[in-house]
Formats: structure tokens, C-alpha cells, sequence
């Protein structure tokens, strides 16, 4: 296996990375087995990096860092694309049933790549916005549009590798064909962040931007690796809206050379403005006025009541169409009395099973007319575990019912 990987490195070192299909290809048809050759997969990934002169690698960022996670995230991505590609171009010289084996194969590569939207979701919901408080706002936008058709064609793969092919030959085409644009599109992607996005975020985000991008990353989830043990952040988190919108000359002569040419060409726009406003109540996930609270919950499509830790009500929220009437007078009632009597004991279980804990959810549905109605109580529990109250969330899902088949935000009209 040893000579065999210094072989490949060697042949691959001569060569253009776009002959590297057609090697593989013909290690295959030498009769070299498949799973060989995805085993020499890092050595793609260890040439794909002396390929990319000036981009970041993990080494030169310490372990647990946000960008150290990203950049060994990027290297598993190259890995499985490399892996998909080989696996899919010998589809076709494969018989009998080495075919069902491989397919199985390239089954499992696409399930699991379907993980790669948790390594983009990171990016556009917590890193974009720190570029983007600066004025850059380019560059996320194109990312996030190659981010979604990465995720279509994987949505597309899996499809079309859960048929059951009755041709072979149109079959292993197609699925060769899609697997490799796929393959492409996954390691495109990879060149861009590590030579121009993160080299970009190495040189604009403080440690307290870094320290609230950790915080938030765990929220969303990791492809295929966990940070590592190391880095720990000296300074208090930042959110985008804490941060000073300027580039200074310094960081400008720093960034990447297609940065640099965007900055010369189109220039930052930075908008600065303050997130907190006078009177506002300031929540763990934002800020808003007690007028947007009360508005807020008028807007909701469901009827939300809250019954605090002694059983008494506390708030209701008054929407235009209520499934249940409520009148003020109900504040601070026992919520055992707001209840028929035949149901009471129900109700007081329900409590009981939320206070020790042993129950997250108590629902029901009933009919009413022609409507189905969902009510839903929830336990409210403090950070600390401690229970704070009881929250009744009733829905008419009567329409939510004859919903088929989808409409995307694209499709509004």
C-alpha cells in the first residue's frame, strides 16, 4: 500500500489536476480494486494543498479555532469528493455484482454529504454577517448562491441513486456524469474559502468576533470533525452589531488579492447604525420595544397563554381570530378554574409531570366544526432547569392539513 501511495504521489505530482480522473480511471482498468485507490484519497488532498499556494491550511492556524475547524472540515469535504468522483467513474466497468456493491457505496457517499450544508450554514448564518457589517456583502452573496446549488445537486444525487436502473450503461452514465459535477462544484468551493474567504476572515475578525463564532458554530453542527482542544479565546464574544464597521489601510493591504480588487472596484459600504434603542427590553437573541412584543404576539398564527410557576395565568396573547375566548379578567386566575370541571384532574397531571420533569409535551386536537384545532402545552424552564410556568400553544391546522407537495419562497407571487 506504501509503494502504491508514493506511486500516486509521484504520477499525480506531474500532472494537472485535471488529469487526475483519468489516472484513476486507469488504475481501475489495470485492475487496481476501487477501494485501494479511495484509500490514496489524502494524497489528493495533501497535493490539492501544495496546489493552492497562499491558502490557509490547518497548520497554520491553532487547533480549536473556528477557522482550524473549518479548514479540517474542508479537507474531509475534498476527501469524500474525491472518493465520490472515483467511486462514480468506475461505474461503468464494474459486472455482476460488484455493481450493487459499488452503488451501495456511492448511496452512502451521498447521504453523508448532505452534511456539507451544516459546514455552508455556518458560514452564511453566523460568518457572513461580520463581513457584511463591514460592507462587504459581494462576495456572501455569491457564495451562499453556489452553497445552494452544491445542495441541489447533492438533493439531486441522492435522488437519482435510489432508482432502481434497469439500463446499466444510461444509468452509470447519468450517475457518473452528476456525481463528478458534483464532485467539482464541492472542491471549487473548498478553493474559494481557503484562499479567499477565510484568508479574508483571518485578517478583519478580532479574537471577540472569533470567541461569539465558536459560541454559535456548536448551534449548527460540524462536517464530519469536532474542534479540537486549544484554542482559547482571551476576549469577550462580539456579535456583528458590536463591532466597528471600518477596514482600516492596514487590513485592506492584508486581505487577498480578489478582496483587495473589490474593495479598489466597488469599495465597502459600511452601515453603521445601533441595534439597541432607548426603552428597549433586551432579550439573550435581541432587542425590541415593548410595542414590537405586543405586536409580535398579536401576529402569531396561534393563541399563546402563559401560567406561571404557581399555576395562576399570567399572560395571554390577543390575536385578531381566537380559537378559545379570553377576557383580562382571567390574569392571575388559577388555571385549575379555567377549565371544566370534568378535566381539571387532566390539567393538574399535566402540571404535575412538567414540574418533576418527566414530560417536555402534553397535546391534544379536537374538532370543532368543520376545523381541527391543536393545543399544545409546553414546561418553561430557566437556564438552570428550574421550571417557570406552563405555555398553551393552540393552533387551527385545519388548512396546514391539505398542504401538499411544496412552495418555496421563489414561488410567491
Amino acid at each position: 500500500m506504501s509503494s502504491l501511495r508514493e506511486r500516486f504521489k509521484e504520477i499525480l505530482r506531474s500532472v494537472s489536476p485535471m488529469e487526475i480522473p483519468l489516472i484513476e480511471q486507469e488504475l481501475v482498468a489495470e485492475g487496481v480494486p476501487v477501494q485501494e485507490i479511495a484509500r490514496l484519497c489524502d494524497v489528493h488532498v495533501e497535493l490539492f494543498r501544495e496546489a493552492v499556494s497562499g491558502a490557509l491550511t490547518p497548520d497554520q492556524v491553532e487547533p480549536g479555532h473556528p477557522l482550524h475547524t473549518r479548514l479540517r472540515e474542508n479537507e474531509q469535504i475534498v476527501r469524500d469528493a474525491e472518493v465520490l468522483g472515483l467511486y462514480a467513474r468506475s461505474m461503468g466497468m464494474v459486472e455482476g455484482e460488484a455493481r450493487e456493491s459499488s452503488l451501495e457505496v456511492l448511496r452512502g457517499l451521498a447521504a453523508e454529504l448532505r452534511g456539507v450544508s451544516r459546514h455552508y450554514a455556518k458560514d452564511e448564518t453566523v460568518v457572513f454577517p461580520y463581513i457584511e457589517r463591514r460592507g462587504l456583502t459581494a462576495v456572501p452573496r455569491v457564495l451562499w448562491t453556489k452553497h445552494d446549488q452544491i445542495r441541489n445537486m447533492v438533493r439531486g444525487l441522492n435522488r437519482l441513486v435510489r432508482q432502481d436502473p434497469s439500463d446499466w450503461a444510461s444509468f452509470s452514465s447519468l450517475v457518473s456524469r452528476r456525481a463528478e459535477e458534483l464532485s467539482r462544484a464541492l472542491v471549487d468551493m473548498v478553493f474559494r474559502e481557503n484562499n479567499i474567504l477565510y484568508p479574508t476572515l483571518r485578517v478583519l475578525l478580532s479574537e471577540g468576533e472569533w470567541a461569539a463564532i465558536r459560541e454559535m458554530d456548536d448551534e449548527i453542527g460540524y462536517y464530519k470533525v469536532e474542534p479540537e482542544e486549544g484554542w482559547t479565546p482571551r476576549a469577550e464574544p462580539l456579535l456583528p452589531h458590536q463591532v466597528s464597521p471600518e477596514i482600516t489601510e492596514e487590513q485592506a493591504r492584508s486581505l487577498p488579492q480578489e478582496m483587495r480588487a473589490l474593495l479598489s472596484s466597488e469599495g465597502a459600504r459600511p452601515v453603521d447604525f445601533s441595534l439597541k434603542r432607548d426603552g428597549d427590553l433586551e432579550f439573550e437573541t435581541g432587542y425590541l420595544s415593548p410595542e414590537e412584543v405586543e405586536a409580535i404576539f398579536s401576529a402569531l398564527p396561534v393563541d399563546v397563554s402563559f401560567v406561571d410557576a404557581s399555576d395562576r395565568v399570567r399572560f395571554y396573547s390577543h390575536g385578531g381570530r381566537r380559537i378559545f375566548p379570553r377576557a383580562r379578567a382571567v390574569l392571575g386566575r388559577p388555571v385549575k378554574l379555567c377549565h371544566p370541571p370534568k378535566s381539571v384532574h387532566i390539567v393538574e397531571r399535566i402540571l404535575e409531570e412538567f414540574k418533576a420533569g418527566r414530560r417536555d409535551v402534553a397535546e391534544f386536537w379536537i374538532r370543532m366544526g368543520d376545523r381541527l384545532v391543536h393545543i399544545r402545552y409546553f414546561p418553561v424552564r430557566g437556564r438552570d432547569g428550574r421550571y417557570l410556568g406552563t405555555l398553551e400553544v393552540v393552533q387551527d391546522v385545519t388548512d396546514i392539513k391539505r398542504l401538499e407537495g411544496e412552495r418555496r419562497i421563489l414561488d410567491w407571487k
